[in-house]
This record gives structure tokens, C-alpha cells and sequence, in this order.
């Protein structure tokens, strides 16, 4: 029994989760700074994995998307952390690997002026 619970734990903590951050350029999202911007933002979020990280097999995340749907125009000195709080590493253990989910959080600066709700976004042209 002793053994079992130390291959569940291993296998929960050691689990194939990847989390993809990419862009699709519909807000200017950078890693250097604008002087323009200000206020410090941090957004959350979450992306669940099942039976051991297997399925999906990978999330992607798109920055600015995430960006957008908080209501900011971009996002400058971008900062990406990923995280696995001791409740995700308790729902892990207790569904045996079955659920895994997975949290981000983004940090950055935003100016103040906020996008309209109603307004579609456009990608940005290169």
C-alpha cells in the first residue's frame, strides 16, 4: 500500500501538463516597457489537464486574447508565471491524476484607457 501511495504522489507531481503562451497579435503585447503604460495589470488563469496530463496532450494560451477579454489595448513588460498551488497538487493526489488542472498568472502594465465593450478587435498588420 505504502508503495502504491508513493507511485500515485510521484505520478501526480511529475505529471506531462505544457501550457503554450503564444500570440495572435490582436493588442500589442511586448516584453519591453512603453512608457505609456503605466498600470501595473495581473490577470489569472486556469487550464485543465486529465488522466495524467494525456488529454489534451498541450493547452495553448493566447496572451493577448487574454489581454483583450480583460479590456486592455495592450500589455508591455509581460511576465508569465505558472504555478501549481498546493489545492491543484491536493485535487491531483485525491482524483489520482485523473484531474490535474493547471493556473497562469500574466503581469504586466497597461495604460488607463480601458477598450470598449462593444468594439471588435483587429489584428495589428505587420
Amino acid at each position: 500500500m505504502k508503495k502504491l501511495l508513493t507511485v500515485i504522489l510521484f505520478g501526480t507531481l511529475a505529471s506531462c501538463t505544457t501550457i503554450h503562451f503564444r500570440s495572435k497579435n490582436t493588442v500589442p503585447v511586448s516584453f519591453d516597457g512603453n512608457p505609456d503604460q503605466q498600470k501595473e495589470v495581473s490577470l489569472n488563469g486556469k487550464r485543465d489537464f486529465y488522466f495524467w496530463g494525456l488529454n489534451p496532450d498541450h493547452h495553448d494560451v493566447f496572451i493577448d486574447e487574454e489581454v483583450r477579454h480583460a479590456g486592455y489595448e495592450g500589455l508591455s513588460k509581460v511576465i508569465i508565471y505558472e504555478q501549481k498551488s498546493a489545492q491543484e497538487i491536493l485535487i491531483s493526489f485525491l482524483t489520482f491524476g485523473i484531474y490535474l488542472p493547471r493556473s497562469f498568472i500574466i503581469t504586466g502594465f497597461a495604460s488607463d484607457k480601458m477598450l470598449p465593450a462593444e468594439e471588435p478587435v483587429k489584428p495589428i498588420k505587420k
